[in-house]
């Protein structure tokens, strides 16, 4: 996903690639830095949740 903004760029680049492809697949439309950072953060917590949990049952 392309932002004009500037420090949503900077944001969605350094998210993990993971949570961009979410972002990316998902077609919402994300207007402001906050918005960026709520659903990144979300996704980011979930993703490391089910890795914890992976591990763990291993």
């Amino acid at each position: 996903m392309k932002y004009e903004n500037p420090q949503m760029q900077a944001y969605f680049d350094g998210l993990p690639g993971k949570v961009r492809a979410v972002i990316d697949q998902s077609g919402v439309d994300i207007s402001t830095p906050g918005e960026l950072m709520l659903v990144g953060e979300h996704f980011r917590k979930k993703f490391a949740q089910e890795d914890e949990a992976n591990r763990s049952s291993s």
